[in-house]
């Protein structure tokens, strides 16, 4: 996994890169929450989320740790 694009952006620049490289991949909202997800089920990235107050469901996803560094 150390080739891995998020792992590399978290290791030059860290989270706020990773979630900058999210938002510039992913530039629909939805498909960001998607990949967000994937990341958060590695178990190797958390997540902040936030949810719509209209529909409950995760309507934003904010890296906020890497645990793959040791």
């Amino acid at each position: 996994m150390t080739d891995d694009i998020y792992v590399q952006a978290y290791r030059q620049g860290g989270v706020e890169a990773v979630n900058a490289l999210l938002k510039k991949q992913f530039p629909d909202d939805d498909a960001r929450v998607r990949a967000a997800e994937d990341l958060e089920e590695t178990g190797l990235w958390e997540i902040l989320w936030h949810r719509s107050s209209r529909t409950g469901r995760r309507d934003l996803g904010v890296v906020m740790e890497y645990f793959g560094d040791d």
